[in-house]
């Protein structure tokens, strides 16, 4: 029934997770992991080589550090891939995808969720957010952590290793494709914990750039009907400085590209106050990072 893929690089973890599914899936499955520490390839050439050798219908793209702790989570999400528009199921996602360069959601109040991860204390932290108490809430895209979908959505819309040689962009390129022709959906009816956070780099950066060069003419897109221009706007101005404000944070841009992207902001919006929440940040960012480091 479940082809369970999993481009690994840590066979302890691969091995782990394996005996996880076996003991919580519940349903026939085949197990397809590629050892990528040799001649390493992207995450998408890999999902795609052990994709084209499933022998099921659903398949189950899932990261290395994932745990299941519901049983019989594989009928659960077999019973909603076989609905006739299902496209993508995972366990976060957004409503919203703005023109704007943005990751799986824009910010909190458009995200649906369903998994535990680690905070930064390490401690596991539960984020959910389901408002209208569906089993499964329809959204535009999906984070990558666990992705399941039929067959043939994966055959419709496969992912593009011609695009991303990496390891970060893959999961929204795959589900804004998919989402053309289906309906993606967050999962609030298994429980998952996903045991590590993102990897921020100027890899990470530079993927999500040419995703969104890809998709800019399709985007944005919102589930449910179409909001107001005045909606669209706030969101589009809402993407771009929440991107900003996140570059200077992580440090993956320039203090002149930024200060930059900042001054044109407040001058497009000078009424605005995220306008100048952004170019403060920009100040605080470079103070931050000018100041000399104690001896201690």
């Amino acid at each position: 029934m479940f082809s369970v893929i999993v481009c690994s690089v840590d066979p302890a973890a691969a091995e782990a997770l394996r005996e996880n599914v076996a003991q919580t899936i519940g349903v026939p499955f085949e197990w397809l992991a590629c050892d990528n520490r040799r001649a390493p390839r992207g995450i998408c050439a890999v999902y795609n080589a052990l994709a084209r050798q499933a022998r099921y219908d659903c398949l189950c793209f899932v990261h290395e550090d994932v745990r299941f702790c519901t049983e019989g989570w594989g009928r659960l999400l077999a019973a909603e891939l076989a609905q006739p528009r299902c496209g993508v199921i995972g366990f976060a996602g957004g409503v919203v995808k703005t023109r704007g360069i943005t990751g799986w959601c824009l910010d909190g109040d458009d995200a649906r969720t369903h998994y535990a991860q680690p905070d930064a204390g390490d401690r596991m932290r539960r984020y959910d957010r389901n408002p209208a108490g569906e089993a499964f809430s329809r959204v535009v895209c999906l984070d990558g952590f666990c992705l399941a979908a039929p067959r043939a959505v994966w055959a419709a819309a496969p992912f593009d290793e011609a695009l991303l040689g990496g390891f970060h962009g893959y999961d929204l390129d795959f589900t804004l494709a998919a989402v053309r022709c289906f309906d993606n959906r967050v999962c609030h009816t298994v429980e998952v914990e996903h045991r590590s956070a993102g990897c921020y780099t100027r890899a990470w950066r530079e993927a999500l750039e040419a995703v969104h060069a890809k998709w800019r003419d399709e985007l944005p897109r919102f589930v449910g009907p179409a909001p107001s221009q005045r909606t669209v706007r706030a969101c589009e101005r809402r993407a771009e400085a929440l991107w900003w404000r996140k570059l200077m944070r992580l440090g993956l841009c320039g203090r002149r590209e930024s200060l930059g992207a900042a001054l044109r902001f407040v001058v497009r919006h000078p009424l605005r106050a995220e306008a100048w929440m952004l170019l403060y940040k920009w100040i605080r960012y470079s103070i931050v990072r000018t100041k000399p480091q104690s001896n201690g």
